[in-house]
């Protein structure tokens, strides 16, 4: 758990309190929580405006926020009081432990970042399992970036692209054979995104016996030929993805350079606009690229349906090359998305085979959660570059600046 340049081993010289003020530390945790709690329901705004446009990028005008926020108000209790809980029970657990050990080392954030992740049982159901899935992925690439940057293990060119494509294969099989492997929600979103697939339509295809071969125009999935479905496709799904795509670029900007856009706005403007634009064009072709291997793999089997499982999965493989639109940079946190989807997924088949696993899920999960706060906090402190940008700024943001200082580097 160590970091191999050994941080500050024993922090009796580098400001650690010989004595633990109560009055002090309560108040901490109160201005650490009421920040951490009007940022998160800020954030739980903006996701339900990006979540709105995401499930249907293809919608006329932006959702009204204000009737989602009043509908779902306990819902953004739950979620701005974790965030609100889990830094001030992170930073209170680091004070006790500096003061009990008389040292701050890598344990020092991982336990604390380990008891700090049981505020998530505040959480529903459903998103304490997404978040556990989330940190689960997370942990996995900040594990393996570290093990790349000690020199333990090689770095693999396009390594980002090859995880896209297998998560993407799994996604694309579920989607057209196995729904219930995905969440409803995420589903929904897909058929969405599709832009001409529906339920009815892929259960006829790759779910329902038939007697004879179905085109793509019978099933109801386009009216033209599949290779000019698929160039109109791309293009009339650039301009709904790239609304999509907008709040994402743009929030980072808003929050975490604000300065850089006041100093340089032509500048940042016109990164922004090359970004939505390469972002734009890889969902576009992902979702085109998808439609488009199958139906071509379908038309060449050429038989009744149940179409061949084989063929969506081949179809998500191909997808998984729109990646390469994207800046180098964003290509490991776009493949750190679908992960959490595909861990999710193969947990509820595991739900569905093994009843005994049904009773002790919330309790896995809860632990699972643990581990992975505890190494991504220990990353966060003593290994920050092997966090993708969107993560360590997520961090920084609702945990507060790194406590550590690594030698040789200025505090964040």
């Amino acid at each position: 758990m160590e970091d191999d340049e050994q941080l500050v081993e024993n922090a009796r010289d580098s400001g650690i309190s010989r004595t633990f003020d109560l009055s002090e530390q309560s108040l901490k945790f109160i201005r650490t929580f009421l920040r951490g709690f009007g940022s998160g329901a800020a954030l739980y705004a903006g996701f339900k405006v990006v979540g709105a446009l995401t499930r249907n990028p293809f919608r006329k005008g932006i959702p009204n926020i204000l009737t989602l926020l009043r509908r779902d108000y306990k819902d953004l209790l739950r979620f701005a009081g974790f965030l609100a809980l889990y830094p001030s029970v992170y930073h209170l657990c680091v004070d006790l432990l500096k003061y009990y050990r008389q040292k701050q080392d890598g344990w020092t954030h991982s336990i604390a970042g380990g008891v700090a992740s049981f505020t998530v049982i505040v959480e529903n159901d459903s998103r304490r399992t997404f978040m556990t899935f989330f940190a689960i992925a997370r942990a996995l690439g900040a594990g393996l970036s570290t093990l790349v940057a000690r020199e333990t293990i090689p770095a693999i060119p396009f390594f980002d692209i090859m995880t896209f494509s297998a998560c993407g294969a799994y996604i694309v099989y579920s989607a057209a054979v196995k729904p219930s492997n995905l969440s409803e929600g995420y589903y929904r979103s897909l058929l969405k995104w599709s832009r001409g697939f529906t339920d009815a339509s892929l259960a006829r295809i790759y779910r329902l016996p038939g007697d004879r071969f179905i085109s793509c125009q019978e099933a109801g999935m386009h009216s033209d030929t599949c290779t000019k479905h698929a160039l109109k496709d791309f293009f009339q799904s650039l301009l709904p993805f790239a609304s999509l795509y907008l709040p994402i670029h743009l929030t980072p900007i808003l929050v975490f350079r604000r300065k850089l856009l006041i100093e340089r706005p032509k500048k940042t403007a016109l990164s922004l606009v090359k970004n939505l634009f390469y972002s734009s064009a890889f969902l576009s072709s992902m979702v085109m690229l998808a439609k488009y291997t199958m139906c071509v793999l379908r038309n060449f089997e050429g038989k009744p349906p149940p179409a061949a499982g084989w063929i969506p999965s081949v179809a998500g493989v191909v997808c998984g090359l729109s990646l390469l639109w994207e800046r180098v940079n964003r290509r490991k946190e776009l493949a750190m998305f679908l992960i959490p989807h595909t861990l999710l997924g193969i947990y509820k088949m595991g739900l569905k085979s093994s009843p005994r696993l049904v009773s002790s899920s919330p309790l896995i999960v809860m632990l699972l959660f643990a581990v992975s706060m505890m190494t991504l906090m220990h990353a966060y402190e003593r290994q920050p570059g092997s966090l993708t940008p969107l993560l360590g700024g997520l961090l920084k943001y609702f945990v507060g600046t790194r406590i550590t200082v690594l030698p040789h580097t200025k505090h964040e």
